[in-house]
């Protein structure tokens, strides 16, 4: 009869022999946040030259709330950690909150509660003596906050709300500090549903002493102002988040597996350097598709009991984890394009404007306009066969659509 705990026991000692094997202590990819350790950022000098542009600025009365931009997995989280971490080193206040579809009250429940817990409390969880002249107020307000849920009680009504934040910001932190809100998938308020919480940000974003990032897309901007025209100019300064540059991402690589290695590893061992190569090829200069692909490429070669992670082993890991050319040209599109060349995968990679406008329902005009678009960044072809014209998908396109719909048949 097999016994659990011994299994799990016999499996993990199995495990810790195959680490050695590849010459770690440990797997190195891991996607938490940095929590200010920065040996593992990587890159970014201009985009920090930015951030202390502003954070220099504003704490001189010229703020100037930023967004910053970029594609899922670019590393905006991490950035947003960086510059929290900054800050309180610098003796701000610092808040980090993720965005939800809440009302102005509930945010700013959540805004404070941030602020007293992260920035009025010391680490043992007791008030800080920085702060003890305001001991009672101070407390008191955490209490009513400590218990907060959706439904805010009724004795606690957004008036006091607002009160007791402007009693915090204008007569707990000292002069000369500023209060920095770091706010993550930003996106999310971009809703009919959150026009009431962008309506207060348009006054709230102007208060002395305050200074706010939103994280989140590309089109992050266009989003919000869609819904609240006046949000461009409550976040004037935009910093984009291009990929990694290959040397960035070797470097990437390389620091993590330096953390990790046994005595005596060299480079980029267990990778091979064809393997790297690979990594760094395919992913684009996308932090997270390179440590993801790090991560289950060692997890692979672990259950194999390899010596060596080779690139085959890279493009099976990629292979499992859906990265790939194919995959990123998919992002890159939008949600009108991504639909045609899904109708093209479904006459097997090749079809006309007519036939395409019959599947999906629209006119040949709009669909015409998408696919000389898409044609443009050269992601499909097109061929003439008599009177008509037929696109077709590029092989990495094909690879990704057509092979996903025969993996899905089997």
């Amino acid at each position: 009869m097999l016994d659990p705990i011994e299994f799990i026991q016999n499996a993990s000692s199995i495990t810790k022999k195959s680490m050695n094997r590849l010459k770690l202590k440990a797997n190195p990819f891991s996607e938490k946040p940095i929590r200010g350790n920065t040996k593992f950022f990587v890159g970014r000098t201009t985009e920090l030259m930015e951030i202390a542009d502003i954070l220099g600025a504003a704490q001189y009365g010229s703020v100037a709330n930023a967004a910053i931009v970029g594609t899922k997995g670019i590393g905006k989280s991490s950035l947003l950690n960086v510059i929290y971490y900054a800050a309180k080193r610098q003796n701000h206040w610092a808040v980090e909150l993720e965005a939800s579809q809440i009302t102005p009250r509930q945010f700013l429940i959540q805004l404070m509660h941030g602020i007293i817990r992260d920035n009025l409390f010391t680490m043992d969880g007791t008030l800080s003596t920085d702060y003890l002249e305001h001991s009672q107020k101070i407390i008191d307000i955490y209490r009513r906050l400590d218990s907060y849920s959706d439904k805010t009680p009724v004795h606690y009504p957004r008036e006091k709300i607002e009160r007791d934040l402007d009693y915090l910001l204008n007569n707990v932190k000292e002069d000369g500090k500023l209060c920095i809100i770091l706010i993550d998938e930003a996106d999310q308020f971009a809703r009919k549903g959150c026009l009431r919480l962008l309506q207060f940000f348009h006054s709230f974003l102007y208060e002395d002493g305050i200074l706010a990032f939103f994280a989140g897309s590309p089109t992050l901007m266009e989003n919000l102002t869609k819904v609240s025209p006046a949000m461009r100019d409550r976040l004037p300064k935009i910093i984009n988040m291009p990929p990694l540059s290959n040397e960035e991402s070797y470097d990437l690589i390389l620091r993590r597996l330096k953390d990790a290695q046994i005595p005596k590893a060299k480079d980029y061992e267990p990778f091979t350097e064809n393997a790297v190569d690979v990594i760094v090829e395919e992913c684009d200069g996308i932090p997270r598709k390179i440590i993801m692909t790090c991560s289950e490429a060692i997890s692979i070669g672990l259950k194999k009991g390899l010596n060596e992670i080779d690139e085959d082993i890279v493009k099976m890991a990629m292979k499992k984890l859906g990265i790939s050319v194919g995959h990123q040209i998919l992002n890159h599109l939008t949600p009108a394009q991504s639909k045609i060349v899904k109708a093209l995968a479904s006459f097997g990679g090749k079809s006309t404007v007519t036939e395409l406008a019959k599947v999906l329902n629209n006119s040949p005009g709009t669909v015409g306009t998408h696919l000389s678009d898409i044609y443009e960044m050269g992601y499909i072809y097109k061929e003439r066969s008599g009177n008509n014209v037929y696109y077709m998908l590029s092989k990495e396109l094909n690879d990704v659509l057509i092979d996903k719909d025969n993996e899905d048949l089997d």
